[in-house]
């Protein structure tokens, strides 16, 4: 029986794992400079050293699959994974694959601080199809925790999961999960979310923004970036029912399912989410809007008594002090700002191939 080919540990493979070690998600043309530079950093040491593989985007990803079987005995390794928004960036993501109770430990955050992640992750996954929450409504979600936390150490959690890749921030102010969430709690996610987890049907990986097909009984989901792509081909049609986009467009999935109007507004019931089993995704969608006119509804009644309902009147009366200190982010903000360009182009309306039919 042949033993599992292990790659031989360099300077260059300890250089870039500690730098992998000290972000643990970036970019890949991030991750493809670090290389770069990990290279030059060895050569001005040893002038006689030669990498294995070139410092290429090809060279760089055969150079991760090595450093990956490194990490394997660590329980740890690297993979890549893509944004869910714009188009599709690939990042680099060190990922923990040991499921021992040290290795779930391994975190500089609380288990209050834990159990805010997870709540926040379970509101944005149920929030379906936003699979997003508003600023205002992670913040609420504070209440609802066992120990004590202030207002602000919440809103400087949220910017440190932000800034660590769990969560990812719009420019509407709208939270969902970020590429390291997406990547590392996926097999999570599909155990515990089964009636809200989807996969794209272009790429089959996991979906959480971009659109579904509108065909009644039809369940198929796409990224942004895969659909644009569909819909280059000469009859843009769903892969599933073999529908034309042309003629019955997707709906939208992610935070462009909400009208910007909701990113202020908070309802304080717990809202009741449909559930997915036996249900087309199209008759969950139309249960979902008539649960959203429902509770708009019953909030106007509350409304005549209780206030307007918006952020400022969300939280409780008296915030307890928990701590006062800030947490500090390990990896530089600017890493995970979007391009200005990037934006603009995810902003701009995509054009739709129009019918050649009368």
């Amino acid at each position: 029986m042949t033993q599992p080919r292990h790659a031989n540990s360099t300077n260059l493979h300890r250089l870039f794992i500690q730098s992998m070690l000290s972000r643990r998600a970036l970019k890949e043309d991030i991750a493809l400079e670090l290389y770069k530079r990990a290279v030059g950093a060895c050569q001005a040491y040893d002038d006689t050293f030669r990498p294995l593989h070139e410092t290429t985007l090809r060279g760089f990803r055969t150079f991760l699959s090595d450093v990956s079987d490194i990490m394997h005995d660590l329980g740890m390794e690297v993979i890549t994974g893509q944004e869910q928004t714009g188009k599709g960036k690939s990042w680099v993501i060190l990922r923990n694959i040991d499921p021992s109770e040290v290795a779930l430990q391994a975190t500089d955050y609380t288990p209050l601080e834990i159990d805010y992640c997870r709540r926040v992750v379970k509101e944005i996954i149920e929030s379906y199809p936003a699979n997003s929450v508003s600023h205002g409504q992670a913040l609420t979600i504070i209440s609802e925790l066992d120990g004590q936390m202030t207002k602000h150490a919440g809103e400087a959690l949220l910017n440190s999961f932000c800034s660590r890749g769990w969560l990812s921030k719009s420019k509407r102010g709208r939270y969902t999960l970020g590429v390291r969430a997406a990547v590392e709690l996926e097999p999570y996610l599909k155990q515990q979310f089964e009636d809200y987890i989807q996969n794209c049907k272009q790429c089959k990986r996991l979906m959480l923004d971009g659109v579904c097909c509108s065909t009644d009984g039809c369940e198929s989901h796409f990224h942004s970036y895969c659909y644009n792509s569909i819909q280059k081909l000469p009859r843009p049609t769903c892969p599933e029912c073999k529908n034309r986009f042309s003629e019955k467009e997707p709906t939208p999935i992610g935070e462009k399912s909400v009208s910007k109007a909701d990113d202020d507004f908070i309802n304080l019931k717990k809202r009741k989410r449909p559930s997915t089993k036996g249900k087309s995704r199209s008759q969950t969608l139309r249960n979902a809007d008539e649960t959203d006119e429902e509770d708009e509804d019953e909030l106007e009644d509350e409304e005549g008594v209780e206030g307007s309902g918006f952020i400022e009147k969300a939280g409780p009366s008296g915030w307890k002090v928990d701590s006062t200190s800030r947490r500090r982010s390990v990896v530089p903000e600017t890493q995970f700002d979007e391009d200005e360009e990037q934006e603009e182009e995810d902003d701009a309306p995509v054009n739709r191939r129009k019918s050649g039919r009368r």
